[in-house]
């Protein structure tokens, strides 16, 4: 679990488990990256940057880690008689129409335009103006 290249360790929030901290080399030299089971995490923001350089001895995190674990579990919640629970209120699904009120049919959604339409549209917009362009300049 722990790497010998490793400059510390931070929680991953994905897999809840300890990612590791790495120098870059090279071009990169100036970014530190973690990896874990989830994979690389090679970003270059500032944010995720200032997250990875908060990094911990590999203890530190393990015991945040168990605390995290801790906490997600279910706690027992005390046996309530059904006067002391809250009542669940439903929302109401049709309400009751209105006199004079229009109400409307159920009617299909309009299908999206598609790629090649947008395509095919663009094309014939660019001709069009293509030729206006060229009549314009030779009128000149």
């Amino acid at each position: 679990m722990s790497d010998p290249n490793a400059l510390g360790y931070i929680v991953c929030h994905t897999c809840k488990e300890p990612k590791a901290i790495k120098q870059g080399s090279g071009k990169r030299s100036r970014f530190v990256h973690g990896r874990c089971s989830c994979g690389p995490d090679m970003r270059t923001g500032a944010a995720a940057q200032a997250e990875m350089k908060a990094y911990l001895p590999l203890e530190e995190v393990q015991a945040q880690l168990l605390a995290i674990n801790t906490e997600s579990e279910p706690k027992d919640e005390p046996n309530l008689t059904p006067s002391e629970t809250k009542p669940v209120i439903e929302p109401e699904t049709k309400s009751k129409p209105i006199e004079g009120q229009f109400i409307p049919k159920d009617e299909p959604e309009p299908k999206p335009m598609g790629a090649t339409v947008c395509v095919g549209a663009g094309a014939v917009a660019g001709l069009i103006l293509g030729y206006v362009f060229k009549s314009v300049r030779a009128a000149l």
